[in-house]
């Protein structure tokens, strides 16, 4: 560890850590799952804000207008626990292929 500690930065001070503290016990599921619930954010990877269900339709079509998806991670309810791009990918694959399908029955 002793690459990551600042030697000349900020008055040549050790590690400093801003934030809540973490568990006495780190090793107790429950606390831990407690503190990560409080504390784990992200700005990078929004999800959760367009729900199946309640914005769009298991479909991914958005209520009340016509002609209109929405498929990309704001329709995750729970995040996939890792960068979410290849989750995203897979996702817009698979709507992708649905309409096609939809399309092509839809001509025959």
């Amino acid at each position: 560890m002793e690459e990551f500690k600042f030697r000349e930065w900020l008055g040549g001070g050790d590690f400093r850590y801003v934030g809540p503290a973490l568990p006495l016990d780190q090793s107790n599921d429950r606390l831990m799952g407690e503190f990560c619930r409080r504390t784990v954010s992200t700005i990078w990877h929004y999800h959760g804000g367009c729900l199946v269900g309640k914005v769009v339709d298991r479909h991914f079509r958005v209520f009340g207008i016509d002609s209109l998806r929405v498929v990309d991670g704001s329709t995750f309810s729970t995040s996939p626990g890792t960068n979410p791009q290849a989750t995203v990918l897979m996702l817009g694959r698979y709507v992708g292929m649905k309409i096609i399908r939809e399309r092509r029955r839809l001509e025959a």
